[in-house]
């Protein structure tokens, strides 16, 4: 079987895995019992939407036909990529077996997996491909929060509360900003795709003051979210990663007025800043 090489975005997919833990957290802080099936059946699942969305846009970008037999090598790389589409089929139903079986799969929990793949599967379509390419941080974005955040923790049968549903804002705006801190990297160093790239369509300044509010976004609704929840006793670390969002702003205002970026840091500062804000909110909830 030939190897194949996907983009695979390792950020995208981890985050959506740790916030999908994060309300798996939240969970099991109610009281509730974790059921470990019900937690790998969704962990297959997204998995299993995100490697088709990987292998339609390897297709589409190399524009290989996965039934052509022309030649050896172009068939041997086709029945590779068969073999994994069946695969991630196989591991679609199977999860949805599983969820089945533990009676879940209905109400928020079938709607839940159901928006998942529509926004998934966005890539696919043949109007909303280039739509979805150029606002790739956007529909992550909603992957990972909300829909990763509370698949997580109605998989498990919590009932959310109003609470709750102000919690993913924070996780969302952060993700989006960071994920356009990436696409700042990627503009930079990759010419090829810098039409099809976020920055390339809007504009580095637009692109910029877009990054800049959705961190804003990020602070005022977790400031909100403790307020609200009363929980500043467990939760007010979290606001100290303003402390990296401001040197986040600072070097990519930097690199605005000309002065050469140091990209390994700026993108450590956008990933870190991430993970960081998922454990703080986590970790109160699991000590308790």
């Amino acid at each position: 079987m030939q190897k194949i090489k996907l983009r695979v975005n390792e950020f995208f997919y981890s985050a959506a895995i740790a916030s999908y833990l994060l309300g798996v957290v939240i969970a099991r802080h109610s009281g509730l019992r974790i059921n470990l099936i019900n937690l790998a059946a969704g962990v297959l699942i997204f998995s299993a939407f995100y490697l088709l969305q990987l292998l339609q846009r390897f297709m589409t970008s190399n524009r290989i036909n996965p039934f052509t037999r022309v030649r050896s090598g172009a068939q041997n790389q086709s029945t590779t990529i068969q073999i994994l589409i069946i695969g991630a089929f196989f591991g679609i139903f199977g999860g949805l077996f599983l969820l089945l079986r533990t009676k879940v799969l209905i109400g928020t929990n079938f709607l839940l997996i159901a928006a998942l793949g529509v926004v998934m599967f966005l890539s696919m379509g043949r109007f909303t491909r280039l739509w979805f390419n150029t606002m790739t941080w956007l529909f992550e974005g909603w992957v990972v929060s909300p829909l990763m955040l509370l698949l997580g923790s109605a998989i498990q049968e919590y009932q959310f509360s109003r609470l709750y549903l102000l919690l993913w804002m924070p996780s969302f705006f952060l993700y989006s900003a960071s994920a356009i801190t990436l696409l700042f990297a990627e503009y930079d160093k990759n010419s090829d795709t810098r039409k099809q790239n976020f920055i390339g369509s809007v504009g580095w300044e637009k692109a910029l003051t877009i990054h800049h509010g959705l961190l804003i976004m990020t602070y005022l609704s977790l400031l909100v979210y403790i307020a609200v929840s009363n929980t500043w006793s467990s939760n007010w670390q979290a606001l100290l990663l303003t402390v990296f969002a401001g040197l986040e702003v600072l070097l990519l205002e930097q690199m605005a007025r000309g002065m050469k970026p140091n990209w390994p840091l700026i993108k450590t500062l956008a990933i870190i800043q991430f993970f960081s804000l998922i454990y703080l909110l986590a970790y109160p909830l699991l000590i308790k």
